[in-house]
C-alpha cells in the first residue's frame, strides 16, 4: 500500500447533467485520474447504494444522474462493457427495484446490463467465516463503488466500506446480524470481509445526502460535494467529518486500517477540490441510536431489552407486505390474524434489516418513553 493517498471533494450543487459532468471530471482529475487497473479493465462492474426500491428524491439511493455521468466518462476512456448491480436489503422484485431508483431508464439509455446479484460463490475469509459473494464479482476487470453518503443506525456511517457489503447477495446479509448481534460486532465483521471485496475506485454522491436515522429512514439533506478515491476508506475517514464523526469513531474504518487495506491516518491523506469548507461547516443530524456503541458487547442483548429500545411498526403506514418479516433472520416478527405485523421484543436483535428494507417508512426505531411522548 502506498504511503499516502489522495480524496478529492469538489463543489456539485445539483444534479444536471452538465453540471455532474465537469464536477465528476475534476474530482476524478484531483486524485491524478483513472487508475491503471480501470484503464485497463475489459468489463466494469458498477455498484451503486440500491439499499431498497425509493425515488432518488428520498437520498436512500445513488442518484441515477451521477450513475449516468460515470457511465459516459468510462465509455470515453474506451470501457464498452459496463454493468451495475446491487443486492437490496429487501425482497422487491428486481424490476421495482431498478425502475423506482431510476437505474432502469438509466441503464436503459446508456445500453448497460442491469445485473441481478442472484448467483453466489464462497469464498474463505481470514476470519474463517465462508462468505457468499457475488459469482461474478471476479468475471469483472474492475468494480467501481457509487456509494451514497449517508448516516447508519447501525454503523453510524454509510460510505464506502459499507457499499461493499452489498456485494453479498439475499438474505444471508441479514443472517449475518445473528451472529453479529451488536453495532460494534457488525462494525468489525464488515471491515474483516472488506479485504475481500474491496472495490478498485470509488465515486460518491454528497451532492444530497441523509441524515438523522439512515440508511433509509432519515431527512434528505444538502451537502453539494462528489468524492472520490483510489482508496475508499480514506475517503469514508475524511467524509465523516460531515456528520462530526473522527475516523476513529468508526469501528469498521479503524479496524480496516489496522487490518492494512485501507488509510485513516489524515496525516496520510491528501486532500484536493474545492469542497473540504462546506464539509467542515455542515451540522447534520446524526442517528439517535448512537448511544448503542456506548454499551459494553457483555451487556449489549441484556441491556437493550431491558430499555425496550426496538423496532415499531406503525400500522396506519404499514402496507402489510411482509418484506420486514421476509428479511428478519430471527424470526421476530410475526403476521397477526388481521394481516398485521408486529415485533416480538425478546427475539428481535436490533439489527434494523426491517427498517432498511421497509420502502412505506413504517418501522421506527423507539422506546416506550418515546411512544408516551407521541
Amino acid at each position: 500500500m502506498n504511503d499516502s493517498v489522495k480524496v478529492s471533494a469538489v463543489k456539485c450543487e445539483s444534479y444536471t447533467i452538465e453540471l455532474l459532468t465537469k464536477k465528476v471530471q475534476k474530482a476524478i482529475f484531483d486524485v491524478g485520474g483513472w487508475p491503471k487497473k480501470v484503464l485497463d479493465a475489459k468489463s466494469v462492474l458498477l455498484k451503486p447504494n440500491l439499499l431498497s426500491a425509493r425515488a432518488p428524491e428520498e437520498a436512500v439511493t445513488t442518484h441515477p444522474e451521477l450513475v449516468r455521468v460515470v457511465i459516459r466518462e468510462l465509455r470515453r476512456i474506451g470501457i464498452e462493457n459496463i454493468s451495475l448491480g446491487d443486492s437490496p436489503a429487501g425482497s422487491s422484485s428486481w424490476d421495482k427495484l431498478w425502475s423506482a431508483t431510476g437505474m432502469k431508464q438509466v441503464c436503459e439509455e446508456e445500453n448497460v446490463e442491469l445485473l441481478p446479484f442472484e448467483n453466489v460463490k464462497r469464498i474463505e475469509c481470514k476470519n474463517g467465516t465462508s462468505l457468499p459473494v457475488l459469482k461474478e464479482f471476479e468475471d469483472f476487470g474492475a468494480v467501481i463503488s457509487l456509494p451514497k453518503l449517508k448516516t447508519h443506525i447501525l454503523t453510524k456511517l454509510t460510505g464506502a466500506v459499507k457499499n461493499s457489503y452489498g456485494l453479498i447477495p439475499g438474505k444471508a446479509k441479514s443472517m449475518f446480524h445473528g451472529d453479529y448481534q451488536s453495532p460494534r460486532q457488525m462494525g468489525l465483521f464488515i471491515a474483516d470481509i472488506f479485504e475481500h471485496i474491496k472495490p478498485d475506485f470509488v465515486i460518491m454522491d454528497g451532492v444530497v445526502c441523509m441524515q438523522g436515522e439512515g440508511p433509509a429512514n432519515g431527512s434528505p439533506f444538502e451537502l453539494g460535494a462528489i468524492f472520490v478515491s483510489e482508496d475508499p476508506t480514506a475517503l469514508d475517514a475524511s467524509v465523516c467529518e460531515v456528520y462530526n464523526y473522527k475516523a476513529t469513531d468508526i469501528p469498521s474504518l479503524v479496524r480496516v486500517a489496522k487490518n492494512g487495506v485501507g488509510i485513516i491516518d489524515p496525516d496520510k491523506i491528501e486532500r484536493t477540490g474545492d469542497a473540504w469548507d462546506i464539509v467542515a461547516s455542515k451540522n447534520p443530524k446524526k442517528s439517535h441510536s448512537d448511544f448503542l456503541h456506548k454499551i459494553p458487547e457483555k451487556m449489549f442483548h441484556i441491556l437493550t431489552l431491558f430499555l425496550s429500545y426496538r423496532p415499531c411498526i406503525d400500522q396506519k403506514s404499514c402496507v402489510k407486505c411482509g418484506i420486514c418479516a421476509k428479511v428478519c433472520s430471527q424470526d421476530a416478527i410475526e403476521r397477526r390474524s388481521d394481516g398485521s405485523y408486529r415485533v416480538k421484543g425478546k427475539k428481535c436483535i436490533l439489527c434494523m434489516c426491517c427498517m432498511e428494507s421497509c420502502a412505506e417508512h413504517a418501522v421506527e426505531l423507539t422506546s416506550p418513553l418515546k411512544r408516551l411522548f407521541r
